[in-house]
């Protein structure tokens, strides 16, 4: 119970942290400030404007996203030598639109699952722990798991090295869950496949939850390359990073104050 108050309360903070809705929310507190002024009403616009151009001038969170990505990079050797890999959700699109048009529905976090199946066309004795049930407060439609599978059967993929793990919401119960697998398959080394500015809380996530267990990254998802590209760019790609940005680096740290990793 308290696992899924954490959940609820999780998805309600990431709302009001939010870009977009921080962006909405401040202007409509600037309108009222505005407009109970009497006087400097347009100093106030000018630094308004100000602010807002400066948080959304892109290589700002290109800058931030970029220092958490470039803490792992992908090594193809320790990917070939180990056993299993444990490929957290966030790969696939809609649930709701996945089952209402008959579809498989993937997100901007497809190279999650389509790592797993790499592992498996180079290295056929190995496993691949897929887990996810569904990130969203109220889930309609397919799982991921469920749009993973339908996705596999349609590559005509050999599926009997898969497991599936059809509960977890978050990271946390990603970790946890998957620690029945963990514990059957007697494997010490294990990859974790997840977007490159989220596996610092992965890691030490599953290592705080399976303590005699060796987890290397595997990251993937990619948002920046090796060097900033210092041009303007479009005001929702600045609100994208500002995104993953808050929400990884606010996530961390009330998973350290929760002693979850």
């Amino acid at each position: 119970r308290s696992d899924y108050l954490f959940f609820i309360l999780s998805k309600t903070f990431n709302f009001f942290l939010d870009p977009l809705n921080l962006l909405i929310i401040s202007f409509l507190l600037f309108l009222l400030i505005i407009a109970r002024a009497k006087k400097n009403k347009l100093r106030g616009t000018l630094w308004f404007v100000l602010f807002w151009s400066l948080i959304l001038y892109k290589p700002i969170p290109e800058f931030l996203v970029k220092n958490l990505e470039d803490k792992f990079s992908y090594r193809e050797e320790t990917f070939l030598e180990l056993e299993g890999i444990i490929v957290l959700g966030g790969s696939t699109g809609s649930g709701k639109i996945a089952k209402e048009r008959n579809d498989i529905s993937l997100g901007p976090g497809a190279e999650r699952v389509f790592k797993g199946l790499q592992f498996l066309q180079q290295q056929p004795q190995g496993t691949v722990i897929f887990t996810g049930f569904s990130g969203s407060l109220f889930h309609e439609g397919l799982s991921e798991a469920e749009i993973t599978e339908k996705l596999i059967k349609a590559l005509k993929v050999d599926s009997k090295k898969m497991l599936f793990e059809k509960r977890s919401r978050n990271t946390y119960e990603n970790a946890f869950y998957t620690g029945e697998f963990i514990d059957d398959l007697k494997i010490k080394k294990w990859g974790i496949v997840t977007s490159a500015n989220h596996m610092k809380r992965a890691i030490a996530t599953f290592e705080k939850q399976h303590p005699e267990i060796v987890f290397d990254p595997i990251p993937v998802d990619f948002q920046t390359a090796n060097s900033i590209y210092w041009s303007p760019g479009h005001m929702q790609s600045s609100i994208n990073l500002w995104r993953i940005y808050i929400h990884e680096t606010v996530g961390y740290w009330v998973y350290k104050l929760t002693r979850k990793l």
